[in-house]
């Protein structure tokens, strides 16, 4: 390893301890502003600080710095030019927060054991957030078959501080679930390679039905299409670095050839007459409910798109569309309803931070899929890992087509540490 990669570990334990104590203020910025202030002043202190001379870099050496650096410049100029700042502060906070734990990640994380340890805890995170989704739902009626379930269910027991005052929407926590599902699915799959007792395996494969069960009592259509897709995607990746003689490749080739026949029977089956219809008149009934929100996604991206087109330097300040669609334009929903977002991440990202902010996220994204392919090929033990976070990371982008983790959510920042264990595997493999 490069010496000037190398921490000392009282620099390990100070960061560590900093990044534990500022968290919960920057994740809920609102509850304390003299909390939060001083934690932005640790966190600057955090990047900033004289580091011994083993390690004076701000920035550990990968391959996404010069992409990071640019969003954060265009992070600083959408908080500068946002007209609604108590909506930009959360998000922005989030966002610190966020790309500082890929910074201590990819800083920290040089060895397999601490990679186990930080895996864990990225599994426990999203548990975490799961559970206190559920805990917070607001349980929504759309699939009939699954109502009456989904109503036994606890809703909005408590209220998290800066929560919706209906609780959360099951969207989200279908997101959620989404970025560590299929890494449970990948170890599954790779167990062979980890060399782990079997007690493991089992705790794995409970995680997984917990997870998978919950997704399907979110009722997220865009969670079901997002977990379908990376499924499929997951699947696929795992074929491409198997040996060409595992008997296990070709089990996989049949279930990606068998997933191929459903999907495009099922297009078949509906019909480029009936999609056409579905798309310009959504209020219908199907099995998975009335479609009715399909309209309401065409208003906000015709609007998202206007917005986007009128400001693509800067954005309209990072979390504020959902303010700016009702001030400038003449969105056709309901005035009391919040829109959120764009319902797109990719136009949310450039609402957000201008089409500069959403290069610089897109080359983030690519980067690291480069990076998720490469530690797979060339570390077999890390191949479960690799594939199953970078699985993840698409699974939020493909629920992200019709719905949106925003850019500073609080759960977002399972979406960096995915990135940061990503970036760790791959300075581990080489060097």
């Amino acid at each position: 390893m490069h010496t000037d990669q190398i921490v000392p570990h009282r620099t390990f334990w100070l960061e560590t301890a900093v990044l534990v104590l500022i968290t919960p203020f920057l994740l809920f910025p609102e509850v304390s502003t003299v909390g939060t202030f001083f934690s932005l002043l640790f966190l600057a202190f955090l990047w900033l600080y004289p580091k011994s001379t083993a390690s004076r870099l701000i920035l550990p050496q990968t391959p996404i710095n010069i992409a990071i650096l640019m969003f954060l410049l265009m992070l600083g100029v959408s908080i500068l030019v946002t007209a609604d700042i108590e909506l930009t502060l959360p998000k922005a906070t989030g966002l610190l927060l966020g790309i500082t734990v890929w910074r201590y990640i990819s800083l920290f994380c040089t060895n397999q054991r601490m990679l186990w340890l930080l895996i864990c805890g990225f599994v426990v995170v999203g548990l975490g957030f799961t559970i206190l989704g559920v805990l917070n739902a607001n349980w929504l009626a759309k699939i009939p078959v699954l109502e009456e379930i989904a109503s036994q269910l606890p809703g909005a027991s408590f209220l998290l501080p800066e929560s919706a005052a209906n609780g959360v929407h099951t969207n989200q926590i279908a997101s959620i679930i989404l970025i560590w599902l299929p890494l449970l699915i990948s170890l599954l799959l790779g167990w062979q390679q980890l060399e782990k007792p079997v007690w493991i395996r089992l705790v794995v494969l409970v995680l997984f039905v917990i997870g998978a069960v919950l997704l399907l009592l979110t009722q997220s259509r865009s969670g079901y299409i997002g977990m379908a897709g990376t499924l499929f995607v997951l699947l696929f990746l795992w074929r491409q670095q198997l040996p060409v003689s595992a008997v296990f490749r070709k089990w996989i080739t049949a279930v990606i050839l068998l997933m191929m026949f459903v999907g495009i029977g099922g297009l078949m089956w509906l019909g480029p007459e009936r999609i056409a219809l579905i798309w310009q008149d959504p209020n219908q009934e199907s099995v998975v409910g009335n479609l009715s929100t399909i309209g309401f996604r065409q208003e906000v991206w015709q609007w998202g798109v206007a917005a986007a087109g009128d400001f693509p330097f800067t954005g309209t300040g990072l979390g504020t569309f959902r303010q700016v669609a009702r001030r400038l334009y003449p969105l056709n929903v309901t005035p009391s309803y919040d829109i959120a977002h764009a319902h797109n991440i990719f136009l949310q990202t450039a609402l957000d931070l201008g089409i500069p902010g959403l290069i610089a996220y897109g080359a983030i994204l690519l980067i690291v899929g480069w990076l998720g392919w490469e530690v797979g090929k060339k570390d077999v033990t890390l191949r479960p890992f690799s594939l199953g976070i970078l699985s993840g990371i698409i699974a939020l982008h493909l629920f992200g087509m019709t719905d949106a983790l925003a850019l500073g959510a609080k759960p977002g920042l399972l979406f960096w540490m995915g990135l940061g264990l990503m970036t760790a595997m791959y300075r581990i493999v080489t060097h």
